[in-house]
């Protein structure tokens, strides 16, 4: 039965903590986790097999595919304008790969964590995708890689705006870079319902990150064993 309510259910709480969210106007009713927590609820309480609602989504899997090709409209909305400021946004989003990886890694030989678990915790700010593959070539656990980055996903739609304003940070691009380098696509799509701008430039940090913990995450891993062994 799930495959066959699993697209009506989804859209149908979708929408309804959307409205709710627009008139509570607060962070912690958020459309992609409300939804995500009452499904796994209901499937808990029902006894219903995952493996039928995840089948169920699947055209809902395949649009968001396409979804996430859609941000680069923003992107060349914005185009004239991330070009005046490459260099600083390549330096930031590079700083913030270092920064994501590098802690990870500290904290982690600080408690003896197991390498296989900090492989799948190194990628943890980047796409799905991205992270399995990048997480399983350093040794890591893609289910584990691809729970995590969901996590840090809604956790940034959830906190990223409301902490930015704490901290003083209302500059329109600064907030969209900080999206993207920190909670990937979820957080790209927190950042597009915010603004146009917020929203190109967090699209643009998304991939930049992606990139970059391809590149450097694999040698800082690497560094991190000689280092420990």
């Amino acid at each position: 039965m799930m495959l066959w309510l699993a697209i009506p259910l989804t859209a149908l709480l979708y929408l309804l903590v959307k409205k709710l969210a627009r008139r509570l106007k607060s962070p912690l009713v958020n459309p992609i986790l409300l939804p995500a927590l009452a499904i796994i609820g209901l499937l808990l309480l029902t006894g219903q097999d995952p493996a039928d609602y995840q089948a169920g989504t699947r055209p809902l899997s395949l649009l968001l595919e396409l979804a996430v090709v859609a941000f680069a409209l923003p992107l060349y909305q914005q185009a004239a304008k991330i070009r005046r400021q490459l260099g600083p946004i390549l330096l930031c989003c590079s700083l913030s790969v270092l920064i994501s990886v590098g802690t990870t890694l500290l904290i982690g030989g600080l408690v003896h964590a197991n390498p296989a678990l900090l492989a799948s915790i190194a990628t943890k700010s980047i796409t799905t995708p991205l992270a399995m593959s990048v997480s399983q070539a350093m040794g890591g656990i893609p289910a584990i890689a691809a729970g995590l980055v969901i996590i840090v996903g809604m956790m940034g739609a959830i906190l990223g705006f409301p902490l930015m304003r704490l901290a003083g940070i209302h500059h329109p691009e600064a907030q969209g870079l900080a999206m993207g380098a920190g909670a990937h696509a979820i957080g790209t799509g927190a950042a597009a319902e915010v603004g146009a701008v917020q929203g190109a430039f967090s699209s643009l940090a998304m991939v930049v990150c992606g990139i970059a913990t391809a590149v450097l995450a694999p040698p800082l891993f690497h560094l991190y064993l000689w280092f420990m062994s």
